[in-house]
């Protein structure tokens, strides 16, 4: 039984390697485009305001749609992230 857990490990290296270098680019990434997105969503916020005051209501609409999908681009890239710790840890645990 002890040897085929070492040899399950060794199989399972290539998978471990894989999501280790998945991890840090998501890691990476999601570092990055903090910067980009946080300024994007207030020059988006700001300009919701704007359009709010103008009563500009189907640019409202559109500036709604672009600030929900730079929000759900960020809660993907942490979904990614807790996924890949996830599968990890259940690999570890073997």
């Amino acid at each position: 039984m002890f040897i085929l857990r070492i040899l399950l490990k060794a199989a399972l290296l290539p998978v471990v390697l894989i999501l280790l270098l998945l991890k840090v680019i998501v890691k990476v990434g999601m570092q990055i485009s903090s910067v980009v997105l946080g300024g994007l969503i207030l020059f988006v916020a700001g300009c919701l305001i704007y359009t709010i005051t103008k009563q500009a209501w189907s640019q409202t609409f559109l500036l709604v749609l672009i600030e929900a999908a730079v929000m759900g681009i960020t809660i993907g890239t942490g979904i990614i992230e807790s996924l890949v710790d996830a599968a990890l840890l259940g690999i570890a645990g073997i």
